[in-house]
């Protein structure tokens, strides 16, 4: 058993010597091919060469676009509008007798919408029921009486009216405190202590007044009785 083994540990021996010797030269040669790859692949790459390791790419046919000219573009005319045609302004004609609506604009005032109509003011402001206090706004509507006219009357007391109570009159234009106290029986005084007056003539048309009503007993002077004239006595003529 001994000797039969013994040529297989010298082929093994000389087998391991024959890899010690030649090993490093076949690595070596390798590493050294290797690197000349690596070198050879690096010059290249910089000198801008593409690699390519599997099968070539068929080029694909870039699609050409031809511009076709399009036919001309037809230009939309503008046809001119017709001029529009004015209508008339309807201008109001009051009726002699009877006012008018008029329509405030901005700015006016009471003073200017007389003077425009060439009417008072203070008609305006009775058929309207305004007073010295009221505001205008544009827009609001009133009515406008007609030079024709005359004032609007006043609306008579109650005939059952007690005497004392206070009743508001409308001061017209030549009122004074003097011919208001004497047509409703009362007193400049008590006028002007009603209505907080500085005096008997700091009124003016279109104000408002407080008036106590019936507070003085008129007084009647005595009828004088015509004295009958002697009829003359016809003397004869001789």
């Amino acid at each position: 058993m001994h000797m039969a083994n013994r040529p297989s540990f010298q082929r093994y021996k000389q087998d391991r010597e024959r890899r010690q010797k030649y090993g490093p030269l076949i690595m070596g040669g390798a590493a050294i091919i290797l690197v000349a790859v690596g070198i050879l692949l690096i010059f290249m790459w910089a000198r801008g060469a593409s690699f390519s390791f599997g099968p070539a790419d068929t080029p694909t046919p870039t699609a050409t676009f031809t511009n076709t000219p399009l036919p001309p573009t037809a230009t939309a005319t503008e046809t001119p509008l017709p001029s529009e045609t004015s209508v008339p302004t309807e201008t109001l004609v009051p009726t002699p007798s009877e006012p008018f609506p008029y329509t405030v604009q901005a700015g006016d005032s009471l003073i200017s919408i007389a003077d425009q109509f060439g009417v008072e003011y203070v008609w305006i402001m009775l058929l309207n029921g305004l007073t010295y206090e009221s505001i205008l706004y544009a827009g609001d509507s009133l009515l406008i009486p007609n030079p024709d006219m005359g004032l609007p009357t006043a609306t008579p007391l109650p005939p059952n009216l007690p005497r004392g109570a206070i009743i508001e009159y409308f001061v017209l234009p030549g009122d004074t405190l003097l011919l208001i106290s004497e047509e409703y029986l009362s007193t400049i005084e008590r006028i002007v202590e009603e209505n907080d007056l500085e005096d008997a003539s700091s009124i003016f048309p279109g104000q408002v007044l407080k008036i106590p009503y019936y507070i003085i007993t008129p007084t009647f002077g005595p009828t004088q009785t015509p004295t009958p004239q002697e009829t003359p006595t016809p003397t004869a003529t001789p």
